[in-house]
């Protein structure tokens, strides 16, 4: 066998003629969807939970996540969160002799 005979030659119809190849995808223009947005959420909440992300990068990861948060949120892509707050979490500011009991440890 030579090599001619090997190695691929332009695609043919069933009927022997010539097919033109698929268009390359290079030709369509890149696009990002809310798919897209909700995935790289997701993502940068994997890695901030196992501690991947540099005490220095935190920032800058924190902005880009609150602004992908805040495009979903508005378009109905995603709910917002709950605030994760305790049950039994005390609300509203300590009195003054709350605060002047914390420091005491003489029961």
């Amino acid at each position: 066998m030579s090599e001619e005979d090997t190695m691929p030659t332009e695609m043919t119809a069933e009927d022997g003629s010539p097919t033109e190849a698929a268009p390359v995808a290079e030709d369509a223009p890149a696009q990002l969807g809310v798919n897209d947005l909700k995935l790289m959420a997701n993502i940068i909440e994997v890695v901030s939970n196992r501690g991947a992300i540099k005490a220095n990068e935190m920032a800058a990861v924190g902005s880009v996540y609150n602004t992908l948060m805040k495009f979903l949120i508005a378009n109905g892509a995603v709910q917002q969160p709950e605030a994760q707050v305790a049950p039994n979490a005390p609300v509203g500011e300590d009195t003054v002799e709350e605060i002047a009991d914390e420091g005491n440890t003489n029961d």
